[in-house]
């Protein structure tokens, strides 16, 4: 599920790229720069403004990816990690501490995702509103990103907290 996720980030990350700087000629200087919580613009900039709007999602989903790589390092010091049954968990072989970062990984990858699918969706429905081909963002087709990092959350979460016990009892 992992590179589905990696895959998932790539490709929104890419479509995020092309479809600003294909739109960025065509932006009027004048851009929505923050919208309401109705979709509608209450905060107008320059369109190089929307340049960060753009280049966020690659920014957050490298922050995500990195913190991903430091964590299981970090995990090494009992005082630096927050797991059930920490105690025991530490003193697990490496084999079975890498099952419970395998599901650490995807779910930050899975989130990523998702919030890469969101920044997509903002991306486009900002310069729909720029180009006047819209009067507020579709807040309504951000609901399937929503939800589904909802279910991500959901999911992972629960499965990162009861994972560190099924190992120590060695039902993984």
């Amino acid at each position: 599920m992992k590179r589905l996720f990696d895959l998932a980030n790539l490709v929104l990350l890419l479509l995020i790229g092309v479809v600003f700087f294909r739109s960025y000629p065509d932006l009027p200087a004048r851009v929505p720069a923050h919208f309401n919580f109705a979709g509608r613009p209450d905060r107008w900039g320059s369109r190089d403004e929307m340049i960060w709007l753009a280049v966020l999602p690659a920014i957050a989903t490298a922050v995500l990816y990195l913190m991903v790589a430091m964590v299981p390092r970090l995990a090494a010091n009992p005082r630096s990690v927050n797991i059930p049954h920490k105690a025991e968990f530490l003193r697990l072989p490496a084999e079975k501490k890498e099952i419970y970062w395998a599901i650490y990984r995807e779910f930050f990858a899975g989130l990523a995702a998702a919030l890469d699918l969101l920044f997509y969706l903002f991306i486009r429905g900002s310069i729909e509103v720029a180009m006047g081909t819209r009067t507020g963002l579709p807040l309504k087709d951000a609901l399937p990103a929503f939800i589904l990092m909802g279910v991500l959350m959901v999911y992972y979460v629960w499965r990162m907290m009861s994972l560190p016990g099924k190992l120590i009892r060695g039902e993984v």
